[in-house]
């Protein structure tokens, strides 16, 4: 059933590609490369969804950076007396 869902999703990205190529300017290479990039980063995800790996949150690295910096000062303003 995955590989089904799969396909589908690789068909719909080349419909999306054969749609909204020509409608991008030709001289705007920049453009059509960060489509295309954006385009290719979508469907892997959801194919990595769609095959149920597991995958961190996007949230996770910015706890993990900002939590000693919050509990510090949540140590240092809050308990001050």
């Amino acid at each position: 059933m995955t590989m089904f869902i799969t396909l589908g999703i690789l068909i719909i990205s080349i419909v999306i590609v054969l749609i909204e190529l020509p409608k991008l300017k030709k001289d705007d290479t920049k453009l059509t490369w960060i489509f295309l990039f954006l385009l290719v980063i979508g469907a892997v995800l959801n194919i990595a969804i769609s095959l149920n790996v597991s995958m961190i949150s996007p949230l996770d690295p910015i706890i993990y950076i900002f939590q000693p910096i919050s509990d510090f000062l949540m140590e240092n303003l809050l308990n001050k007396k």
